[in-house]
């Protein structure tokens, strides 16, 4: 733990930006402690160390973090969820949706301990150091706003934590092999807690908007997204009885960042939603705050692992489900028949889903016995060219052309979106139905903002509050899929019952090899989850080393 007092290895910086932004940085050779505080380009090194060390719904388990390939087939918290299926033999998500996970049993859950408490211990190294740093190398204006950017994202970690364990000890300054690190954990409300009273005092020290060689740092806007969203978990069933000013706490927090007038959903193109995760210009004003990429120095690898493998040569460790599938609704309200299963439905299906007689990169895709018909193979498992479910994900997956390398066009530089704009609307809506005995007009205004983008109509008048927050957890799994939101939305509405669902598929068959196709939607494979998991058990090391972490 001393490591900071001696040397510090900036050459494994990961770097979190691309080439042009602040964030991207240069490694170096070893450097002195006391060096890198006489320094600003140090320092800015440091800052993007930190940033550059958060997980994220990209970078599970991979080479970067766990070194174990096998566990990143699907390294996205959504494959713990009905929405997706995984390869067979992910352990992470086995045990997961096994509901077999125990405190020494799964390297997932103990790298999220372990690395939030990584960037937890650089943002309090920061928070220490700042304020001695001399002026001539930081003015104080640029002092306040990285101090304040390293609490921001010390907060962000210890939600992660807490809405992932359910406590966590608050460590607010550098530990130090002789400190005491024996902490008792503080509970879900002390931390969400916390995070409310750093937004509150400091949040106004960030601006709302950067210059293009800032981008990917932490604004003001980031802050109170955080506020929102720790404040509508307080609110929840897993953490509270039904308690309606908590839920308007909530709502008030939503509103706080719509009211910067900052942000709007992004509708450039004729594939929005499919189209913002690749566009990192000025123009896309959805995103909050992301966890950024580049290329070739820090690109993520999910084309390679998630896409179809018959379909491009990846070695497709992600299934969209049934079960997902189902949940999409036809414009023209009309049910969904198997004769035609995707005609007419939610714009989100045909940007976010490859499926039977769908187009990706230049090919017609056939899924006839849940094989993928196309010209390119997997090369690792015999189950590469299969879709498990019947489809493919195509969100946050870039379309490569056809004649791309297997390997060498698959590293991707799209960024993870931790806080967007869509998400501060559905907080709203969410927060506010709960804190009414009915919903008002501001949250049917919410919600139809939403659906807007997708080409679906405005809702229904005269819903019931108990309606109405059906229609918000739908909105909530098609806008955010693979946001990693609804692992934890199931999960803070104690919605075990969906989580020990069977998992489905669609089977297409063509029996008399002549054309003509028919869809049977068909069982998969069984899940599991007792209510014991909806909080998941810290590591038992991590228990060893400190018995208050016990229950």
């Amino acid at each position: 733990m001393k490591s900071i007092r001696n040397y510090i290895l900036m050459a494994t910086l990961i770097l979190s930006a691309g080439c042009s932004d602040m964030l991207d940085v240069k490694p170096t050779t070893f450097i002195s402690d006391e060096a890198i505080w006489e320094d600003a380009n140090l320092i800015n090194q440091f800052v993007a160390n930190t940033y550059g060390s958060m997980l994220c719904g990209f970078n599970r388990c991979t080479a970067g973090y766990g070194q174990t390939w096998s566990m990143s087939w699907a390294g996205n918290l959504d494959a713990a969820t009905d929405d997706f299926a995984s390869v067979a033999d992910s352990p992470i998500y086995t045990q997961l949706n096994k509901d077999a996970i125990t405190a020494q049993s799964c390297p997932f859950v103990e790298e999220i301990w372990t690395q939030e408490y990584i960037v937890i211990r650089k943002c309090n190294i920061l928070i220490q150091q700042l304020p001695s740093v001399d002026e001539k190398i930081l003015d104080t204006q640029t002092k306040d706003r990285l101090l304040t950017e390293a609490r921001f994202l010390r907060a962000f970690c210890y939600f992660e934590l807490a809405r992932t364990f359910g406590k966590a000890p608050l460590i607010l300054e550098p530990q130090e092999l002789d400190d005491n690190l024996q902490v008792a954990p503080s509970s879900f409300a002390d931390i969400v807690d916390f995070i409310v009273e750093e937004c509150d005092l400091y949040a106004d020290n960030l601006p709302t908007e950067y210059n293009k060689e800032m981008n990917g740092h932490a604004t003001r806007g980031a802050f109170l997204a955080l506020k929102s969203r720790a404040l509508l978990y307080l609110a929840s069933p897993l953490n509270s009885e039904d308690d309606s000013q908590k839920w308007a706490a909530a709502a008030e927090a939503a509103q706080a960042v719509i009211n910067l007038h900052k942000y709007e959903l992004y509708k450039t193109g004729n594939t929005p939603y499919y189209s913002m995760a690749f566009d990192k210009t000025a123009a896309n004003k959805e995103i909050i705050f992301e966890r950024r990429f580049s290329f070739p120095d820090a690109p993520h690898n999910i084309h390679m692992m998630w896409s179809l493998g018959g379909a491009d040569g990846s070695w497709n460790g992600l299934y969209p489900t049934q079960n997902l599938v189902n949940a999409y609704e036809r414009k023209d309200g009309q049910p969904v028949s198997l004769q035609n299963p995707y005609a007419n439905l939610d714009e989100r299906f045909y940007q976010s889903i490859i499926y039977h007689g769908s187009e990706w990169e230049g090919q017609n895709i056939s899924m006839v016995e849940n094989l993928v018909d196309a010209t390119k193979n997997g090369n690792y498992k015999p189950e590469i060219g299969k879709a498990r479910c019947g489809y493919g994900p195509k969100k946050f997956i870039e379309e490569l052309p056809t004649s791309t390398n297997l390997y060498s066009g698959y590293a991707q530089s799209n960024n993870f979106p931790y806080f967007r704009y869509a998400e501060i609307l559905l907080n709203y809506a969410e927060a506010k139905n709960e804190s009414l005995p009915a919903p008002d007009q501001s949250v049917y205004d919410a919600v139809d903002e939403v659906r807007e983008r997708a080409g679906l109509d405005g809702l229904p008048d005269n819903l019931t509050k108990e309606q109405m927050r059906a229609k918000i957890k739908n909105e909530r799994r098609l806008e955010l899929l693979l946001e990693e939101h609804r692992f934890y939305d199931l999960r803070r509405w104690k919605d075990g019952d969906v989580l020990k669902q069977p998992i489905l598929g669609m089977k297409v068959y063509d029996r008399q090899n002549n054309g003509q196709q028919e869809y049977v939607i068909e069982q998969i494979e069984e899940r599991k989850f007792t209510g014991n998991n909806y909080y998941l058990p810290i590591p038992l090391k991590e228990q060893e080393r400190n018995p208050l972490l016990k229950d």
